[in-house]
């Protein structure tokens, strides 16, 4: 087991030697990292509910810190930083970085070593790490350790890929190894097979292709938690879950303050598989696809206002102004128009056809035929199209 190990480490090691995967600006210029850092404020303030005045003063370590490209901000943001990373030559530019970037270099500290050699009994007021533990012999004790080095009243900062948002990635990797048996093959493979997602990914993220292609099909170990394990976890370890990006919680909870016990999605984990259902197909923008999804719902809205507006604020001069048989006329056209509505209907039909399309595409690959495999990937209308599922969450929670 200790072998196994030590043998994991060493080739997720070698390999991001060969293409270290945090590389975003440090080879660019000063445009490129205000941008990155104007984007992870979005990021924090708008979808995480964590404010860059929340690092204020604070004293933050972060695991498998790579680059220090994700880290840095921290500090301008105005915390202390930690940086732990076993990558020398992610390392030395995370120096580099800090030097270049940084309002405080002196007040930040840097340590070459894997997040289970790394030992202190230090506590933080912030510990995090992103994008690490997938690439881990055991992702459940790096997350332990993490969350052992958060001080009582500190954040915990964790992200990872998702079981189900990487379903689609992991079909990719399965591709990839059926095609080909050392890097540069791989490399060639990914290129036949998945331009399409190459191009995507190097438009957002800024990375080379060969960085890209290491970080999710070369790279020998990556294996993600669904939010069921993440939850327990959690649990395991005493901390609270905070907020999430995306959201793990279904939109539709309204428990007033008062409310006790308050609903706590650690007592039914099973709801985040519906969640999970939604990140498996994931291929559009939002901005495209809520429409669709929800198509029809602004006659469900013009009836529902027409309902609630009608009795709105009534007091005792409205008994002889409005009429209850007008009132009931508009509850029997809100109810009507409620039941011509089936929002998950255009889900379950864009699931069906991603369904029965990776086992035509489990087909194509037991023929060995690599172009034959790209020829029906190019057909496909749901698998292996834009965003191919949600691939990275953040959670944030505290420990009391």
């Amino acid at each position: 087991m200790a072998n196994k190990f030590k043998n994991i480490q060493a080739g997720v090691l070698k390999a991001f030697q060969e293409e270290i995967p945090s590389i975003y600006y440090s080879d660019k210029s000063k445009k490129e990292f205000n941008h990155w850092k104007n984007v992870m404020e979005f990021h924090y303030h708008d979808l995480m509910k964590f404010p860059k005045n929340m690092f204020s003063g604070k004293n933050l370590i972060d695991l498998g810190s790579g680059t220090g490209e994700n880290t840095v901000y921290f500090d301008n943001w105005g915390a202390k930083c930690t940086l732990v990373e076993m990558n020398p030559n992610a390392f030395k530019i995370s120096k580099n970085i800090f030097k270049k970037y940084s309002k405080k270099f002196n007040q930040n500290k840097f340590i070459n070593k894997s997040i289970y050699d790394f030992k202190t009994s230090k506590k933080y007021d912030i510990a995090h790490s992103r994008g690490v533990f997938a690439h881990t012999n055991d992702p459940e004790r790096a997350f332990k350790k993490l969350a052992s080095l958060v001080k009582p009243g500190g954040y915990l900062i964790y992200g990872d890929g998702n079981k189900s948002g990487n379903f689609q990635n992991m079909l990719q990797r399965l591709a990839i190894f059926n095609f080909a048996d050392n890097w540069d093959d791989m490399v060639k493979v990914a290129e036949v097979l998945f331009k399409e997602d190459l191009d995507r990914s190097q438009k957002f993220a800024n990375r080379t292709r060969r960085c890209i292609i290491f970080d999710k099909w070369v790279v020998p170990r990556l294996t993600n938690p669904s939010i069921k394990e993440v939850l327990t976890w959690f649990k395991k370890n005493k901390i609270k879950i905070y907020s999430s990006y995306p959201n793990i919680m279904p939109s539709v909870f309204g428990d007033s303050l008062h409310h006790r016990p308050m609903f706590d999605i650690e007592k039914f984990m099973q709801l985040t598989s519906f969640i999970e259902s939604y990140w498996l197909i994931q291929n559009k923008m939002d901005k495209i696809e809520i429409p669709k999804v929800f198509k029809g719902i602004e006659k469900l809205a013009k009836h529902q206002d027409d309902m609630v507006d009608y009795i709105d604020d009534y007091n005792l001069e409205d008994i002889q102004k409005k009429s209850l048989n007008v009132l009931s006329k508009k509850v029997i056209n809100y109810n009507k128009t409620l039941k011509s509505m089936n929002f998950e209907k255009y889900l379950k039909n864009r699931t069906s056809t991603f369904c029965k399309e990776v086992n035509g595409f489990l087909s194509v690959l037991d023929t060995k035929d690599l172009y034959k495999s790209k020829k029906y990937i190019s057909k496909c209308r749901e698998l292996f199209r834009g965003a191919q599922g949600i691939r990275h969450i953040d959670f944030i929670g505290y420990k009391k």
